[in-house]
């Protein structure tokens, strides 16, 4: 005897039609994550750790994007005074071990914080 799947309610993913960006206009850099991000929907529990602005203080911090990531990236390190953030017009989500332009200047910024100059492209 065959069981049929019980109904569910229809989820904001069952639209193929949307892009990340219309699905989830909030989701910053997280469009890269979509199938992730998209999962928790109806997470039974609320959120402990809510986004909030970054602590003021901090020294300028470097950081690195590819596709679709670096304007995310900008707007979070916008927080920071003097942060730079490294470009990458390809596919590359981790940068570090993939792209040696980008290795560098992540090398330069953590042995002795020199930054490379504001929308440097890798």
């Amino acid at each position: 005897m065959h069981r049929l799947a019980p109904l569910r309610r229809p989820q904001p993913t069952d639209r193929h039609d949307q892009t990340p960006a219309q699905a989830g206009p909030n989701a910053g850099a997280a469009n890269t994550f979509a199938t992730s991000t998209l999962n928790c929907i109806g997470w039974p529990v609320p959120v402990t750790n809510p986004p909030a602005p970054l602590p003021t203080g901090l020294p300028p911090l470097l950081g690195a994007g590819a596709w679709g990531e670096s304007d995310a990236t900008e707007r979070i390190l916008a927080q920071v005074p003097g942060s730079v953030t490294i470009h990458h017009d390809g596919p590359g989500h981790t940068l570090y071990g993939t792209n040696p332009c980008a290795r560098d200047h992540i090398n330069a910024y953590l042995t002795s914080r020199t930054l490379p100059p504001s929308k440097t492209q890798c």
